[in-house]
């Protein structure tokens, strides 16, 4: 079964240069683990958003629909997305098949828009990627956090934390999927619906936080752009400027 060149992919998404996005997983890493790299491969994601001129905000709870959207742009920008989001998405198991009709044969064909190797994904993803934090730890020699970035380049802090979004996905899972069934089942149906808001709203907040990290990602870069420099907090709290040549 062929891979779906790339015009197939800018067919189905509207191929446009740049996509800003963010994921969140259902598990915490533990970086601990005897192999962190194989840890981050075993997380699965709970929801990715991206933006991006051509769509706006995207919102997507499948990692192969994520992947095959990103790898419909020129450029993919993230923040520790080479390292991290990018293997998550990578090494997902789900891999879509699309059926496409060519009118003028009347056939059909079935194609893979994505490959089956998850270090050949990867290796598509990276080649497209601008890592703003794999940048600025050049730059700078030691790793900064986007919370950081934020209130030193924008002025403004982030709503929550990876920690939070991984208790809200699992809050908002259980109110979803068990809980409403088991008051359903003793008749108690106006508990199971409030129940049911309340998993939504749970969830609501999860993708909100990651949306909101896009966007910060977004105006961070764009502010470097313009600017030539970008600013973070430090572990003292003093404001630091770093010079970096960004590209539009």
């Amino acid at each position: 079964m062929p891979l779906a060149p790339l015009s197939y992919l800018a067919y189905n998404t509207g191929m446009m240069r740049d996509i800003f996005f963010d994921l969140e997983t259902k598990e915490l890493l533990d970086q601990n683990a005897p192999d962190v790299d194989a840890a981050i491969r075993a997380l699965h994601m709970s929801v990715g958003m991206t933006w991006c001129a051509c769509h706006d905000k995207q919102i997507f709870h499948s990692p192969a629909a994520l992947a095959e959207h990103l790898l419909a742009h020129e450029r993919i920008i993230g923040f520790n997305n080479v390292h991290f989001d990018n293997a998550v998405l990578a090494w997902a198991p789900e891999r879509p098949v699309h059926d496409t009709f060519d009118p003028v044969t009347g056939k059909h064909t079935l194609v893979k828009p994505l490959p089956d190797a998850p270090a050949e994904l990867k290796k598509m993803l990276d080649a497209k990627s601008f890592d703003v934090l794999a940048d600025l730890e050049t730059r700078l020699g030691h790793r900064v956090g986007l919370a950081a970035l934020a209130e030193g380049t924008l002025g403004k802090q982030k709503s929550a934390s990876g920690p939070q979004a991984v208790v809200w996905n699992r809050i908002a899972a259980l109110l979803r999927d068990k809980l409403p069934y088991a008051l359903t089942d003793v008749g108690d149906q106006e508990g199971a619906a409030r129940i049911n808001e309340l998993g939504a709203w749970f969830q609501e907040r999860l993708e909100q936080y990651c949306y909101q990290d896009v966007v910060l990602l977004k105006k961070v870069f764009e502010s470097g752009i313009a600017n030539k420099r970008v600013a973070y907090i430090d572990f003292e709290g003093e404001r630091r400027v770093v010079r970096v040549q960004w590209r539009a």
